[in-house]
């Protein structure tokens, strides 16, 4: 099973918090909660809503998606990915809360001490990427590293990830292109996989850019639709997953020298 995580976001996510904790109150019920589901999960459409809580102490809706945790004001409107401090007592909240979560989900997979597999297939931190590579964009073929990352052009992470490896050129990259954020994360997916060049293509979707296609691009909705499955299938529901050779999964951004290093076979 790969771990609960959070995404490393630690000044923007405060800044936001800042930035909503002026819009007002709310009052508290079940009606807020399912109001703040039912939007994350119409802007998520591919990821599960666990659970809602707006009974926190910081004034925002606690949101679990799998094993991801992001916050939600009152009225579903604004979402704050990241970590979230307690700067009196000096504590990671959002840590806190993933490794309680993490117990939990711990003590429900098990049956009278012995470890059980859950839905999620990864349960050793490994994965076989059984996928076609049609169903990928490949970077620097024949490269002596060799990476597959799933990803989602919607993704800030997949956007800085992409970003520190432009020029690499000792990195083989595959990558998948999931869609887990929404319906624009789809159809970037599907203009990348109908271009002819798709890693320039990928470059462009992750710069900016214009995104050169063919002409038939709707035959690769089965495809995006494919690898998201199987992606969430083994437990991949937050973005980027970045693979090694030797079926390590890393679940989420890692810089540069860190990312060699991974792929290295070393410790991070």
């Amino acid at each position: 099973m790969l771990p609960l995580s959070k995404p490393k976001l630690i000044v923007p996510a405060m800044l936001a918090l800042v930035a909503i904790a002026v819009t007002g109150t709310f009052l508290l019920g079940p009606k807020t909660e399912e109001t703040v589901k039912t939007k994350i999960a119409a802007h998520f459409p591919n990821s599960t809503v666990n659970s809602v809580s707006c009974k926190t102490a910081i004034g925002l809706c606690e949101v679990v998606m799998g094993k991801n945790l992001l916050y939600a004001t009152r009225d579903g409107r604004y979402v704050v990915v990241g970590a979230v401090l307690d700067l009196k007592a000096r504590k990671d909240l959002t840590d806190q809360r993933l490794k309680e979560l993490a117990a939990v989900d711990a003590a429900t997979t098990s049956v009278e001490g012995q470890r059980v597999e859950a839905p999620v297939k990864a349960a050793a931190g490994k994965l076989s990427v059984t996928l076609p590579k049609a169903n990928a964009v490949i970077h620097n073929p024949g490269a002596p590293l060799k990476m597959t990352v799933f990803g989602d052009y919607s993704c800030g992470y997949c956007h800085q990830l992409f970003a520190q490896l432009a020029g690499t050129t000792n990195i083989e990259i595959t990558e998948y292109p999931i869609a887990i954020l929404g319906p624009q994360s789809a159809e970037k997916a599907r203009l990348v996989m109908c271009a002819g060049d798709r890693a320039a293509a990928a470059e462009a979707a992750y710069t900016g850019g214009e995104i050169k296609t063919g002409a038939d691009c709707a035959k690769f909705d089965a495809v995006i639709a494919e690898n998201t499955r199987f992606a969430q299938a083994n437990g991949i529901n937050g973005t980027p997953a970045i693979i090694r050779a030797d079926g390590t999964v890393n679940a989420g951004f890692l810089p540069l020298p860190d990312l060699i290093r991974f792929l290295e076979g070393k410790n991070v």
